[in-house]
């Protein structure tokens, strides 16, 4: 899967126009698309990683978890150019990151393309316990202290006593704990869920900056104000 940053219809009419009115010839119509795209899609997209923004100003969604730090903070590493003279154009795509699904491998083309334009996903309980192997990893302490919520105790001799969060973890797997919490809760266990991922575009350029890179792309392969033809 590709991602493209494609310029909008009005970006495209202004280098159809620049590019005819100067007549460049097809070296140089190329060279102005590689540049465009190598010094002003992809700074863009670095620019709005590091905002944390879409090209038209908007913040992002946040996380939905308490972890912190910036979000798609390696896309843009990611970005790449290709030339696409059957379309008299280029590509800019995603290629590398090593992200995984449990064993399997995912491409950056699946990865940024869901951060792009947002996608919902239903997840299966037996999804998630094959990739966490839950049935052998301890309990978590977000159990622990869920089960000590919900009244918890164990025997110890003729007493019963709320055992503490190290001795639950220590004494429960993920899944036994997952299976007390939903029992003393009286909570059925869900078979599947939706996850929604929010979208974070990254790729895209507002059209001021378009016409500064233009501008000045232009000047770089010796055309434009100042620079002679």
């Amino acid at each position: 899967m590709i991602i493209r940053g494609e310029l909008d219809r009005a970006q495209l009419k202004a280098v159809r126009k620049q590019l005819d009115s100067l007549e460049l010839p097809p070296a140089k119509r190329k060279r102005l698309m590689w540049r465009l795209g190598k010094y002003g899609l992809i700074p863009a997209a670095k620019r709005n990683v590091r905002n944390q923004q879409s090209p038209d100003g908007q913040k992002w969604q946040g996380r939905q978890t308490k972890r912190k730090g910036k979000m798609l903070r390696n896309m843009p590493k990611l970005l790449h150019i290709r030339e696409m003279p059957e379309i008299d154009g280029v590509r800019i795509y995603l290629s590398g990151g090593g992200y995984r699904n449990g064993k399997k491998s995912v491409a950056a083309g699946t990865v940024g393309y869901a951060q792009q334009n947002g996608m919902n996903v239903t997840v299966s309980r037996r999804q998630v316990e094959r990739k966490g192997r839950v049935e052998s990893l301890p309990a978590s302490l977000r159990q622990a202290k869920r089960l000590r919520a919900l009244g918890y105790k164990v025997k110890k001799g003729k007493r019963w006593r709320k055992p503490p969060f190290k001795e639950i973890q220590e004494g429960l797997t993920m899944a036994k704990a997952g299976l007390l919490i939903r029992t003393l809760s009286g909570k059925a266990a869900k078979a599947s869920w939706s996850v929604d991922v929010p979208s974070r575009p990254f790729l895209g350029i507002t059209e001021d900056d378009f016409n500064k890179a233009l501008a000045r792309q232009l000047q770089g392969i010796g055309f434009g104000a100042g620079a002679g033809h």
